[in-house]
Formats: structure tokens, sequence, C-alpha cells
């Protein structure tokens, strides 16, 4: 898919002429590689319309349209992973994010980057800020964090990602496969590698069998 073909939707054309992107070079809107999006990113960051743009991605990313490449100021992945909260209930506040990645927050986001959602929401009401974990997930992303759900990772912890997926993953890989969420949006929804989530599944399979065989002797 190129820029070319990217089509803006009926609904989009109110605010695509206001855009950021609009007049750029957007070949590095749909790069495969992370530092190329990054740039991207970067451009969106500025960008006045980006709610409605990342409203309108998620509207139509099931279409063909948006599935690759940036939108909204979210890698594909990171686009799949706020589906998969959807699903889950999890809408964010797209006026609210806007905020927290504004300037006037972007010392306190800073100081929270390697914060899961969860704990970042937690933290901002300190600050007399009440907002979702959701929310607070897409404030990270559009700062130019992570956003992951794993915990921070000490400095005296050894685990490889897998690992560490595999430890404190568990209960919420098997809730979302239960409700048939593929393994591909599990792991955007862990903001972690599918090959690290296909590891930790082969060790809770290995632990299931050796726990089943210890029951049966």
């Amino acid at each position: 898919m190129t820029a070319a073909t990217r089509r803006p939707t009926r609904r989009a054309t109110n605010w695509l002429t206001t855009a950021s992107c609009a007049g750029t070079d957007t070949e590095a809107f749909f790069a495969d590689d992370a530092p190329t999006q990054r740039t991207a990113q970067s451009i969106c960051r500025n960008c006045f319309v980006r709610t409605a743009c990342l409203t309108d991605a998620l509207t139509h990313d099931q279409t063909g349209y948006m599935v690759w490449g940036v939108a909204g100021g979210l890698t594909p992945h990171q686009r799949r992973s706020l589906r998969v909260e959807q699903l889950l209930g999890n809408v964010p506040d797209v006026e609210t994010a806007a905020l927290l990645a504004g300037p006037s927050w972007a010392d306190v986001m800073e100081g929270m980057k390697e914060l899961p959602p969860a704990w970042v929401a937690v933290e901002l009401r300190g600050h007399g800020f009440l907002t979702s974990p959701v929310t607070a997930r897409l404030a990270l992303w559009w700062s130019g964090h992570r956003g992951s759900l794993l915990k921070p990772k000490q400095s005296r912890d050894e685990r490889q990602l897998w690992e560490r997926v595999r430890d404190e993953c568990r209960d919420v890989v098997d809730g979302l496969a239960g409700m048939g969420v593929g393994r591909r949006d599990v792991a955007a929804y862990l903001m972690v590698s599918e090959d690290a989530l296909g590891r930790a599944t082969c060790a809770w399979r290995a632990q299931d069998a050796a726990a089943a065989e210890e029951v049966a002797a």
C-alpha cells in the first residue's frame, strides 16, 4: 500500500486539508521501520486535527484503507492495541489524551513514561487530574512513550521480555484468548512482539503439562 492508495473517507475530507501532513511526502507514514514511523509521528504530534484523524482511522481500519501506516499519531501496532482496548470496553477520551500529550503536561508525562497506563492514571490523580488508564495510555503514545502494560523492569531484573510476559501476563492472555482475540492482537495489546508472546505461551503449555503429569502420578 502506498500513499497514493490511502483514500480519505468522506468524513476525513473535512479535516484532511488542515492536517500537518498535508503537502508533505507521505511515504514516511507507510514505512515499516520504527525510526521512520517515529519521524511520521513527530509530524502528527503538532497536528491540530490529530484527534479527528485517529477517530477516522479507528473507524475505517477494518476497511483496508488505513490498516497500514501511521494515522492519528499512532502506528498500526498501537491502533491494533487500542482496538483490543475497545473490545474490552475501554474507550479513550481523545480530547483529554491530547491535553495530557500537550506541552503543559510534557514534564509530568515524561516523568511517568516507564509506568504502565493504570499506574499513570493513579499518579495523575495526585496532580488533580482524573482519567482512565486507556486515556493515559493514548496520552503516553502521543507523547512518544511506549505505554506498555508490563511493570517497569528493575535494574536487577535479568529476565528476557518473553520471561516477563510468562511471569506477569498469563491471566490477561488467557482472558483475551477466551474472547477469541488472536495472538497478533494480544501481542499488540501487551505491546510485545509475537515471538515473545509465543515463547511465553509455550512455557505455559509446558507448565500445564508438567502439572497434569504430577496430578496423574
